[in-house]
């Protein structure tokens, strides 16, 4: 018997289909309120220091997971962290032998994505092509209640991150590039007579190690002032409010900004004039900032 070739291809996309049938029928084996609830202890164990709720999960064709309505709450009270995810689909790579995945994330006004990656032999995790888009800051409620202030944009942010499984995520590693649109910072006391600073766009590049996120060459654009900046956020163990800072920039007034600066329009002024910039320093807490010129 002769076959052609497109005898052959056909063949072989029934012989694929049929292992994927049989191991769809072996997955749903698997009764999905048990597996929901196997899902949610793993989770948990891998995210240390957090307590998952998932509302439904369900499978779809052929191998994917897609849960919806999916709380990561913290551990610390004090801390009254919560995510919320309306989505989360989980397909794995069909040759990555159960230990690769594909991440697809709805949550906060954006889809988010990134490959997850297990290695069982020395128990840790790497989530890689991390791609966050237009993440609303805004809607993040945890965010204002930690920091005692507003504070809203669109975070867009790629890179990787790797950590060990079971370990507060704060030691893992890591490394990328955020950048923010359209942000307004509420201040905790006025700076230059601004209550609130407006971003237009803001980037910085960002690298997480020793439980500290380092920030080289931070730069941000508003109506009222533009500047640079670069430093370190440590203590990324415990709860945002009380993270350290250690920043230091330069601040450059705009037009908008001298027009309405009142007694100190005329050192702006001549600031604007000689392209000059005023340096500055933001220590203190997340929670607590303190801000001041530099000499």
């Amino acid at each position: 018997m002769t076959f052609s070739q497109n005898t052959f291809w056909r063949w072989s996309f029934y012989g694929i289909y049929a292992l994927l049938l049989v191991a769809i029928l072996l997955y749903l084996r698997f009764p999905a309120q048990k597996f929901k609830i196997f899902c949610t202890q793993v989770i948990s164990q891998h995210l240390s220091g957090y307590e998952c709720s998932i509302e439904s999960l369900r499978y779809q064709f052929p191998l994917t997971l897609v849960a919806s309505n999916l709380r990561l709450q913290s551990n610390n009270q004090a801390a009254k962290e919560v995510i919320e995810i309306q989505k989360a689909i989980l397909t794995p790579s069909l040759s990555g032998r159960g230990k690769t995945f594909s991440i697809s994330i709805t949550a906060y006004g954006g889809t988010h994505q990134a490959t997850l990656a297990f290695d069982r032999a020395h128990n840790t995790f790497t989530l890689s092509k991390i791609e966050i888009n237009g993440l609303d800051l805004a809607k993040l409620s945890w965010l204002q209640a930690q920091t005692g202030r507003a504070i809203t944009g669109l975070l867009t942010a790629q890179g990787s991150y790797s950590g060990q499984s079971g370990q507060d995520i704060s030691k893992g590693t890591g490394q990328g590039a955020a950048s923010i649109k359209n942000g307004t910072f509420e201040l905790l006391e006025p700076i230059l007579s601004l209550k609130n600073i407006d971003v237009a766009s803001g980037e910085a590049l960002i690298k997480l190690q020793e439980q500290k996120m380092l920030l080289t060459k931070g730069k941000f654009s508003g109506k009222d002032l533009e500047g640079t900046f670069s430093g370190q956020i440590n203590s990324l163990g415990v709860s945002l409010a009380v993270m350290q800072l250690d920043l230091k920039g330069a601040l450059a007034p705009l037009p908008a900004l001298v027009k309405k600066s009142g007694q100190a329009q005329p050192l702006l002024q001549q600031l604007q004039k000689n392209h000059a910039t005023l340096p500055f320093q933001l220590q203190g807490t997340i929670g607590k900032p303190v801000f001041r010129f530099d000499s």
